[in-house]
């Protein structure tokens, strides 16, 4: 639940956030969320209100936080990547940022009622940019650029320096074999 509040202290412009709608339901975070600009995505309904949505935000020249595993992590992992993030990148052409967020399931995990003081750190990479396909080779491109954003992130995990922070396997289903 802290990962976009952690991203949006930590990046120096706003940060719009598509959340999944269970999260927009709830009382609370709902409220807060929508007054930070934020919308919502259905995981098991079509996309396309997000997509033209996030594309708005995109083309205002605003940045957009998407996660691109479209949920959250039962023991903060990184779990497959969704083709969302992809879908973004071969409709709008921009670069995408990816960031790794260290520790914030242990300050904040589905088990807790409330959040515990814990160290957060975030790491960014280099901003990503990707070729656009042929049209004949979107759907490659499609599972290429997903996978290229998670091994990304999974980079990030790999290169903190303190094991207290990220414990090894972090990087989930990304891991390098000679780290499981």
């Amino acid at each position: 639940y802290v990962d976009p509040l952690v991203l949006g202290i930590t990046c120096p412009r706003p940060i719009r956030f598509i959340m999944l709608k269970e999260f927009w339901e709830k009382p609370f975070i709902g409220w807060v969320c929508r007054k930070a600009g934020c919308f919502p995505v259905d995981p098991l309904g079509p996309a396309t209100g997000a997509l033209r949505q996030a594309m708005t935000v995109l083309h205002g020249g605003n940045v957009l936080g998407i996660f691109p595993e479209g949920g959250r992590s039962p023991d903060g992992r990184l779990l497959p990547g969704k083709a969302g993030i992809a879908l973004l990148v071969l409709k709008t052409g921009l670069p995408l940022v990816p960031a790794a967020i260290l520790g914030a399931d242990r300050a904040y995990s589905r088990e807790m009622l409330l959040p515990r003081p814990y160290r957060i750190t975030v790491r960014y990479g280099a901003p990503l940019t990707f070729p656009s396909p042929p049209p004949e080779k979107k759907r490659d491109f499609l599972a290429q650029t997903t996978e290229a954003t998670m091994r990304a992130i999974a980079d990030l995990y790999a290169s903190a320096a303190d094991p207290g922070v990220a414990p090894s396997g972090d990087a989930g289903v990304y891991c390098k074999e000679e780290e499981m």
